[in-house]
């Protein structure tokens, strides 16, 4: 593919085309309050030996399927986790993604997530033996109004930060970044980045410790999902045949959840919204505990085509000039009342993303996605969404979309800001990759109960930010999840 943009500039090397799509583990969500009640009756446990009946079935074992999976293990349920495995496409296939304590669009729930997973990864880490962040900090910077609400939550969260008066500030603290100098930033020693495989495999080894088998991880690609009146909880059939039943069936398979959800009658897609009134059209009908502001409900997840674009850096560089790099959250153009409108979003995530970047410090990839090196990465910008009355078709387009390269214009536009960002940095080569987000109306982390019931309980709409915070998400759900099984 030609790319004009990225042939000039500061490239030695051409842009390269990954070798194979990103695919393997899959992504899901939901989020915390814990509830309170005079009595709590105990739960009736499934024994593990009663064969694949579980007490829970997780469909999707990414960082948020993985992190629910463990934390009801924890909890002493019984539980089964289906990954789909290499026959799924996966955003989560990466070597970084970003974790830090300000949320950028200053979401109270997100923050309290971030700061609580970031405080639990030191035991996750040592428990498993399996290290999966890198505490690099993290910088936000643009305008005052850009900056100031995750400013004031991490100071409502009492994270220690600095702040940075001006663009020639932010250089001096930084020399490899160039801002305008009406930005300011934030930063702290906080945040950084995590290997979602890794800390999935974390998540998988501490689940499958307890003994009994109380936590099993198998994999499944599952193709529907019903509620089991003669069982008295739901099922998860795979596209093998094969059919596991649990009490509840948690869906946190990250793009293919509101698809699956649909497919299986236990929900149904909404309509684009009216571009005069971009609310949602449909709603969640059940309060979430772990997700307490969530209105938009499972059937209003849209998925947005995303391409990240991965810049070559010399070991040199990364060790050296670059090695006290941050995580970066970027304002790069004014923001645009009414992006909202126009790109059929009601949220302040989609507003937010259309004018900012996200940067990651040098991560070294083996391969064989790209060649084996150090790499800046590079994603944001507008949502592109894929079209709602297409749902059906969901697995197809995802499979067509990250077998691609993303978008060229996307990559050529991120280039751009990332050698005005970095302009004295030599990037040896670049390589665009694609990548989905699941966006909702009101920005919110969805968990509804679906079905007779409520036997099947399903997490969406991470808006592209849910992996670096799974683990307190995970809690969450998974809290919610055994107030069911109390209940039940």
């Amino acid at each position: 593919m030609s790319s004009p943009a990225l042939a000039s500039a500061r490239l030695t090397a051409p842009r390269r085309r990954p070798d194979s799509a990103a695919s393997s583990s899959r992504t899901s969500s939901s989020s915390p309050r814990p509830r309170s009640r005079p009595r709590r009756r105990a739960a009736t446990m499934t024994r593990a030996s009663d064969g694949d009946d579980r007490d829970v079935v997780v469909v999707g074992n990414g960082p948020l399927g993985s992190a629910i999976g463990r934390h009801l293990a924890d909890a002493g349920a019984s539980v089964l986790v289906l990954d789909g495995g290499a026959s799924l496409t996966s955003a989560s296939n990466d070597m970084g993604r970003i974790v830090r304590p300000l949320d950028a669009e200053g979401r109270e729930g997100w923050t309290r997530w971030n700061v609580a997973s970031i405080d639990a990864f030191p035991e996750l880490e040592a428990a498993s033996g399996i290290s999966f962040f890198e505490k690099s900090g993290s910088l936000a910077c643009g305008t005052p109004a850009f900056v100031e609400k995750p400013a004031r939550l991490m100071r409502d969260a009492r994270v220690p930060f600095d702040e940075l008066a001006s663009g020639d500030a932010v250089a001096a603290r930084f020399p490899f970044l160039r801002v305008p100098s009406a930005h300011v930033a934030v930063r702290d020693d906080v945040g950084g980045f995590v290997n979602p495989a890794r800390m999935i495999a974390a998540q998988n080894a501490l689940m499958t410790k307890h003994p009994n088998d109380r936590g099993v991880v198998r994999e499944g690609v599952v193709t529907n999902v019903a509620v089991d009146d003669g069982f008295g909880g739901a099922t998860a059939t795979t596209a093998t045949g094969e059919t596991r039943r649990g009490k509840f069936v948690v869906l946190a398979g990250g793009a293919y959840t509101a698809w699956l959800a649909a497919a299986s009658g236990l929900t149904t897609i909404a309509p684009p919204p009216n571009p005069g009134n971009a609310a949602s059209t449909t709603a969640s009908t059940t309060a979430s505990t772990a997700s307490p502001l969530a209105r938009s409900g499972v059937g209003s997840v849209r998925l947005s085509r995303r391409t990240v674009l991965l810049a070559e850096v010399t070991a040199s560089d990364a060790k050296g000039v670059l090695s006290d790099m941050p995580t970066l959250k970027y304002q790069h153009a004014p923001e645009q009342r009414d992006v909202s409108v126009s790109a059929g979003e009601s949220s302040s995530h989609g507003a937010n993303e259309a004018m900012s970047v996200y940067v990651l410090p040098p991560i070294y990839y083996p391969g064989p996605d790209v060649a084996p090196g150090w790499y800046v990465k590079i994603g944001g910008g507008a949502n592109d969404f894929f079209e709602r009355e297409r749902w059906a078709d969901t697995v197809n387009d995802l499979e067509r979309w990250m077998a691609s390269d993303g978008d060229d214009d996307v990559a050529d536009r991120l280039h751009d800001v990332l050698v005005d960002l970095m302009p004295t940095t030599n990037f040896l080569s670049l390589t665009s990759k694609p990548c989905v987000t699941t966006c909702t109306d009101d920005g919110e982390l969805q968990c509804e109960r679906l079905g007779k019931n409520g036997r099947v309980i399903a997490v969406g709409g991470c808006q592209g930010k849910a992996a670096g915070p799974a683990d307190a998400i995970g809690r969450a759900v998974a809290s919610q999840v055994m107030d069911a099984l109390r209940e039940a």
